[in-house]
């Protein structure tokens, strides 16, 4: 009996799993390829001024994804940093929308996407605005902090202004099995956290200390970026809690509830944005790797840049120690 092309092909691949072999392969599965060019596409508008979007679509992170086949993608880090060179090199671009839906990501991540937001519009001089989705949380919160204004869906969730590193303690478990480490170690902080050993008094402290600095870090990156409010109250809030978007701009976190439209609205009518005369309808444009033109705002996602993995969903990805600018739950 035989089989037909595509079963052997799913053969194939699963053979590659159950080896643990790798054979680089070149293939264009209908997504971008690795050396895929951004090219500007126009979501709607006709005159020549331009505003750009940018998605901020999951877990910031500087780590690019793993293809099916075995390539690597642009991480949201190098992605969102491609799109604002990009934008920098176009006169007709006047302004910057941050379309974000993230809980945040890696402390060191967070701050870059911050730090190069604040260099983008130091040089080009255009404003930036951000729009929440469903969630912008810590880290992306962090990131809209370098932005002019802040704009959250009404059903937003948003906060969540703290760092966690997350950690587990598999000893006494492995003790019972009888399984011991047998780790040797130039001093007695070299694995501090470690699963396989309980955490000193001392070592508690140690890392409570570096949280407590990176922590001082978002805060004092808050207090910059919403400076109407007061710190004693700021204090009382950046607790780690997450808000509604109505309790967000009650506190002080953002500056409206809206849609799209609420967006592209107020980023014209912001002072720094210096539109050509009589350029009253400016095409709403964003970068894409594809062919395929998106029909709404709502369809531009970062996954294109960084696209989901197939092999981390089903098998996972390895973990790292990190101090994250999450909002885990």
């Amino acid at each position: 009996m035989k089989l037909p092309v595509l079963a052997w092909v799913y053969a194939a691949i699963l053979a590659l799993f159950l080896t643990n072999c790798y054979i680089p392969i070149n293939a264009n599965l209908g997504g971008p390829t690795k050396s895929a060019e951004l090219r500007e596409k126009i979501l709607s508008g006709k005159n020549e001024d331009k505003i750009l979007i940018i998605p901020i679509d999951g877990v910031i992170s500087d780590e690019g994804e793993r293809t099916f086949l075995g390539g690597q993608e642009d991480s949201i880090l190098a992605g969102v940093k491609k799109q604002l060179e990009l934008a920098e090199l176009d006169p007709e671009i006047k302004a910057v929308i941050l379309k974000i839906n993230s809980p945040g990501g890696s402390v060191t991540s967070s701050d870059i996407l911050y730090r190069e937001i604040q260099q983008f519009k130091s040089r080009k001089k255009i404003p930036v605005v951000s729009l929440f989705m469903d969630t912008a949380a810590s880290g992306a919160y962090y990131i809209a902090m370098a932005t002019d204004w802040i704009i959250a869906h009404p059903t937003t969730v948003t906060g969540s202004i703290g760092v966690i590193l997350s950690g587990i303690n598999v000893k006494d478990g492995l003790d019972k099995l009888g399984v011991k480490d047998q780790s040797i170690r130039s001093g007695g902080n070299k694995t501090i956290g470690s699963p396989l050993e309980e955490l000193s008094s001392e070592q508690r402290k140690l890392l409570q200390s570096i949280v407590d600095d990176l922590f001082e870090k978002f805060f004092q990156v808050v207090k910059t970026g919403r400076p109407a409010k007061k710190e004693t109250e700021l204090r009382k809030i950046a607790d780690g809690r997450i808000f509604t978007a109505s309790q967000a701009l009650q506190h002080g976190l953002i500056d409206k509830i809206g849609y799209f439209e609420t967006a592209v609205q107020d980023t014209m009518a912001l002072p720094s944005y210096r539109k050509t005369p009589d350029n009253t309808n400016p095409k709403i444009i964003y970068y894409s790797q594809t062919a395929e033109k998106r029909a709404n705002f709502y369809q531009i996602l970062s996954p294109e840049l960084k696209p989901d993995s197939t092999i981390s969903k089903l098998f996972g990805t390895s973990k790292q120690v990190r101090f994250l600018y999450l909002w885990s739950y």
